[in-house]
């Protein structure tokens, strides 16, 4: 019995050699080489994550340009004075522009805002523009400052406001890319007012690394055309 039990163990090991030798040579070396380590890839670049400021509902009364909005305190309205301005002309009268900016402390933004009489705009020179034509010569202006940045824009898309109930009508121009400001608009009463506003940041353009606090800063821009009264 003994033998019997012995011969048997003998072959079964045999097998488990035979199969074990069968399985090296098939599987092996897809074990080997799936257990050696990877090369080392480099991984794509990412960005911090946006830390934004809740949204607070705030309104602006018209302390440094004669309108009014609705505008998230998170931003400070600054008033700026003309004379420590460029723009300034030594001509001033109360048809001048008026400007300020709503400064986010938290994001290192400003909209840049300004604010034009239609009936006291002159040319770059000082010449006064005729009142026909001063609308057209603002909003030129407007565009052209918005497509200056085409050199480093990737596009440059156009979203038409349109509030007529208020008489606030106009153009706002996103651009992508990594343009120096990100966003322009204007918005008039086509008669008496006329408003204009770009949108800076305190950093080099990035507009991937941007992107999250340029949506935030459009969404608080839209609020406020949407609740500006002249």
């Amino acid at each position: 019995m003994r033998q019997v039990l012995s011969q048997f163990l003998r072959i079964k090991a045999e097998r488990v050699r035979i199969i074990m030798a069968m399985f090296m040579m098939l599987g092996g070396p897809h074990i080997f080489v799936a257990c050696q380590s990877d090369e080392p890839v480099a991984r794509p670049y990412a960005y911090a994550r946006a830390i934004l400021p809740r949204v607070q509902p705030a309104q602006y009364r018209g302390n440094c340009i004669p309108v009014t909005f609705e505008y998230n305190a998170a931003a400070n309205p600054v008033c700026l004075d003309p004379s420590e301005l460029p723009q300034h002309s030594s001509k001033s009268s109360s048809n001048d522009p008026q400007w300020m900016n709503l400064s986010y402390p938290s994001l290192g933004a400003q909209w840049h805002l300004s604010y034009h009489p239609i009936e006291g705009v002159r040319y770059e020179d000082g010449r006064q523009v005729e009142r026909r034509d001063a609308l057209a010569v603002l909003m030129a202006e407007t565009q052209r400052m918005t497509f200056k940045h085409t050199l480093k824009a990737t596009a440059i898309e156009e979203e038409i406001i349109s509030y007529p109930e208020h008489k606030v009508y106009g153009t706002l121009y996103v651009v992508g890319g990594d343009a120096a400001s990100q966003t322009q608009f204007y918005v008039t009463d086509s008669v008496r007012h006329y408003l204009r506003g770009s949108l800076y940041f305190e950093v080099s353009p990035n507009g991937d690394s941007l992107q999250p606090y340029i949506a935030y800063l459009l969404k608080d821009m839209r609020r406020i055309l949407e609740t500006l009264r002249w």
